[in-house]
This record gives C-alpha cells, structure tokens and sequence, in this order.
C-alpha cells in the first residue's frame, strides 16, 4: 500500500507521469484503476476545501488557473456583480468574464476590447495590484489582485461603499470645519481688531485726559500759588484782626481748592497706572514728625483735640505714599469730627503692624461701610465740609500700589478707626526729636525767578516781610543783568517752566557758571507733579517745591540758608 502511495505522488509531477507513463507495462489494470480512483478523492477534497474555505469569506473571491481560466470562485463573487445563472462555471477564461463586466459599465470608459486587454495583461504578467472603481448604481467596489506561486491568479473583490460614505462625510465635515474655523477665526481677528481700536482710543483718551489735567492743574496751580503768598502776608499782619480773620478764610478756601486739584490728578494717576511706589525701608516716626507739624496747626484753628503717639518702629514702605494715605485719613477725621478727638498711632501685629487713625466722631453706619472707599462717596453729614469724596478712594488705590490692606472699623455715635497694615523691620533706634527753629531772616538775600508777575509779587512781599532782601526776575536776561549790577543771592527760588524754551534748570545752571565763586542754594518751584521732572530736578542737585507753595516750606529752607 505504502508503494502505491508513493507511486501515486510521484504521478502528479510531470516526471512522475512520464515514469508511470514509460512504466505503465509494469502495472496491472486494478493497480492503475486504485490509484486513478484515489487521486479523484483526493482531487475532490482539496477542491471541497477550498471552496468551503473561500465560501465563507465576506469579499467575493474568483481563481483562475496559469492559462487564466476560471476554477474557484465564492457566492459573494456571483452576488456582486450579479452574474447569470451558469454564466460562471469552471474552465471559462476570465477575459469572458472581464468583457461581460466592460459591456456593462463596470470597467469604466473607453474601448471594450482594451479594457479587455488592459486587465487580462495583469494577470498574465503575475502583476500585483489594487483599486477602486465607483459603479453605476452608487457602489464602491475594490479590487485587489495577486499572483499564486504555481501559477493563475487570485482576485479579491470587497463592497466598500459604506466605508467611502463615511470617507466623504468626514471629508465634508472637515471641510465645513475648516470654513467654520475660518470664518471664526476671521471673525475673531475682527473682534480683536476692534478690541485694539477701543484699547487704542481709551489709551489716547485717557492721555488726552492726564494731559489735559495735568495742564488745567499747572494753570490753576499759578494763580492758587500767588493767591497763597497774598493770603499768607495778610495773616501775617497781627496789628489788623479782622483782615487776619479774613485772610485766614481766604486760606482756608484755597487750601480746599489745592485739595481738590491734588486728588483730582491723584485718581487721575492712579487711573492711567502711572503712580509707582518707590520702597525702602525708614522710620516710621519721621511720617508721624511731619504730620503732626502739619495737622497741629489746622488742630489749633478747629478745636480739635489732636494728638500723635511717638514710635521707635521702622517699616518697609514708600515714605510718600504712605504720609498721602494717613493725611487722607487724619483729614476725613478732623472734616467730620469738629471739635474732637483724634489719635495719631501703630501697634504691633504678628511681624507686622497697623498704623491707625482713631476719631470720636460720628462713626459710619454698617451698611455703608462697604462703599465708603468708592469714589465720591462721602459720609452724609449735614454740617460736614463739602469735598468730592475721593481721599479715600485714593487711599485705596495707593495701598494696592503698595500692597498694604486698608481696614475699616467704626461705631455709629462713637467713632471710627481707619488704619492701613505694613511691614516691620527689626529695627529700633532713638527717634530724633523733631526740632522747630524760627531764626530771623534779616538780611537773607533771595532771587525769586518766575513768568508770572502775580507771583513774583506775592513772593517779593511776603519775603520782604519776614525780613529778607528780595530781587525778582522774569527772565535770563534780568537775572543775569541783577547778577552783573553785584546782586549775590543766599537762595534762588526758580520756577520751572518758564517759556517754551527755557526752564528753572536753565537758569540755575547758567547762575552756577556766573556765580562760580559764590555759594548759594537752589531751589526749583512747580506745579508738574510728575516722577520725571522730580527725578530730574533731584539729579541735577537741586531741591524741589511744589505749587502751590506753602509759605512753612518757603521759611525751612530760608531758615536753613539763615543758619549757615
């Protein structure tokens, strides 16, 4: 049996059946019958196999033989492209097959036979290949070809119609994404476009409107300033009671009417984010030495009970900012407290400390103690001062630039504490005892340089009452012509913007080349309140007085001249 085996594999090689065929003498009639009879089984079951492998595979599936006839093929085959019954049978060359196929529109455009031609060329050849075609009735069919090792071909044929719907509706869909991204994205830039515009326009506003504080203020600084020296030397005549009794209102209004155009550039500042902070670590007395100086007097004139208790702390702060914060707070208490109690103090908290302002007065009812530090809010008090109600505000912006909370504590009828936090420094000296001088001026020899002769007045006669010798000028030319005639001055009080080309830096720099032998102090007046002209002035060595000025801060620096 073995040997028939044997003989039987070696008949389905070609030199097999031409051995069997040469040695065929030697078989017997039943032998040869066996063996034909056992290749047919095994014929058939490898055929079943294949079929039943190939029948059960979702693409429809057609093999052809190496002379391209057909010898396989799967149901799925016959539903796809909808055969006739019999059409599809072994032993038929696939080129029937191609040219059925071509007549009917399946193959695309073009002449049948080349069509024909075109796809038989592949399989002969033993080219690999795939691709697609869109049928008639809306169907994408794929077609993938492949050579076998013995020879024929393989052809694989898959329905992906739904899987191209899909393509496309993705593809739409992204198409329809990318114009709604453009169009969005146009949109957008539109907004923003206009967002730079409004950003632009309230950036050019608002410098339309610091300029033209700043330039309101500096004109309304000039009268002020004269106004105030007039004002100072009537007060300044004991001998006549009811002009000093009027001279001391008329100071008083223009006290308030400095006030308002003070705040009015503060807010104006802290709007456009131009007040900066500059920090250093000081004595928190020498605040308190120059508040209580400054407040004492105005004490003195209300009636009220004020008093500053004296520390030994130092602090992280901005000097200036601080002192603009608690005289806001010292002039809410002394406005709305006449005639009472108002305590000037720090204590100790944690690392840090709180520096308070304690008053008798009213105090602020709760339900208005939330909107008490908004702009022009004020307390509603009938025979209170009128103002515009903006110190606190101020106050609240300036302690954001420093990053010292404000905090708020008051009893209706029996007053309130306003008090801003700040750091402590671990350090504690001696404060130095603030000492007042009052040394006459006799003899004093002052030049007082300025455009506005309303000033020059002013100045000239409250000067000359104190008891100095006082020259004036309005230019370069007159003070280079009184410097040429000997007059060599203790002290030059300048102003600042004098013309359009010539400044109070000018004129002291071309006096330090004329007077170079000569010792004397400078002084610039203004009414820019700006960091930069401060910053400008200071650096060029001299000292800084702003408009409009107050006639204490003229007499420290004459005193100082007086006492060298």
């Amino acid at each position: 049996m073995e040997e028939k085996r044997k003989t039987f594999r070696s008949y389905f090689t070609a030199e097999g059946r031409m051995n069997s065929v040469l040695s065929a003498r030697d078989l017997c009639l039943d032998d040869v019958i066996n063996i034909v009879d056992e290749a047919s089984e095994i014929v058939d079951f490898n055929r079943g196999l294949l079929q039943g492998a190939i029948e059960h595979i979702s693409q429809g599936v057609s093999v052809v033989d190496k002379h391209l006839r057909l010898v396989a093929w799967n149901r799925r085959y016959i539903e796809l492209f909808n055969f006739p019954a019999g059409f599809i049978q072994v032993g038929r060359p696939i080129a029937d097959v191609v040219r059925y196929n071509a007549e009917r529109g399946l193959c695309g455009l073009g002449d049948i036979e080349a069509l024909v031609k075109k796809r038989v060329a592949y399989m002969y050849e033993g080219a690999s290949h795939i691709s697609s075609r869109a049928y008639p009735d809306g169907r994408v069919i794929e077609v993938q070809g492949n050579p076998m090792p013995g020879g024929g071909f393989v052809m694989s044929f898959a329905d992906i119609s739904a899987f191209r719907n899909v393509e496309e509706a993705l593809k739409q869909s992204n198409e329809t994404l990318e114009a709604r991204v453009v169009e969005r994205t146009q949109a957008l830039g539109a907004l923003n476009s206009r967002l730079i515009n409004a950003t632009q326009e309230a950036e050019l506003a608002s410098q339309s409107k610091s300029r033209l504080l700043a330039a309101v203020s500096h004109d309304l600084m000039q009268p002020l300033n004269a106004a105030r020296l007039f004002a100072s030397f009537l007060s300044s005549l004991e001998r006549d009671a009811e002009v000093k009794k009027i001279s001391s209102h008329i100071e008083s209004a223009l006290g308030a009417a400095e006030e308002l155009i003070v705040d009015l550039l503060d807010i104006s500042r802290l709007e456009s984010g131009k007040m900066e902070a500059c920090i250093e670590d000081f004595n928190l007395n020498e605040v308190f030495s120059i508040l209580a100086a400054e407040f004492g007097v105005i004490a003195t004139q209300q009636e009220v009970y004020f008093s500053v208790q004296p520390t030994r702390l130092h602090i992280r702060s901005d000097k200036r900012l601080l002192r603009r914060v608690l005289q806001n707070f010292l002039s809410n208490a002394f406005r709305y407290n006449p005639k009472g109690k108002v305590l000037l103090g720090v204590r100790r908290k944690g690392k840090g400390c709180q520096i308070e302002v304690w008053d008798n007065g009213p105090g602020i009812h709760e339900d208005r103690q939330k909107d008490i530090f908004n702009e022009f809010t004020r307390a509603d008090l009938k025979d209170s001062e009128l103002g515009l109600g903006l110190g606190l505000a101020i106050s609240y912006g300036i302690s954001r630039i420093l990053n010292q909370p404000l905090h708020l504590r008051s009893w209706p009828g029996r007053g309130s504490v306003f008090s801003i936090s700040a750091q402590c420094r671990d350090v504690f000296l001696s404060s130095k005892p603030v000492v007042h001088f009052s040394l006459p001026l006799e003899g004093v020899r002052v030049l007082c340089v300025d455009n506005e002769r309303e000033i020059l007045l002013g100045m000239d006669t409250l000067l000359s009452r104190w008891g100095c010798h006082v020259c004036v000028a309005e230019n370069l030319e007159m003070v280079m012509l009184l410097i040429k005639d000997g007059f060599l001055p203790d002290i030059i009080f300048s102003d600042y913007h004098l013309t359009s080309n010539l400044t109070g830096l000018d004129v002291l720099e071309q006096c330090k080349k004329e007077l170079i032998s000569h010792d004397f102090k400078s002084v610039v007046i203004t009414a820019d309140k700006t960091k930069e002209t401060a910053l400008k002035i200071l650096e060029q060595g001299y000292a800084c007085l702003i408009k409009p000025v107050k006639p204490l801060k003229l007499r420290a620096f004459l005193e100082e001249v007086a006492r060298k």
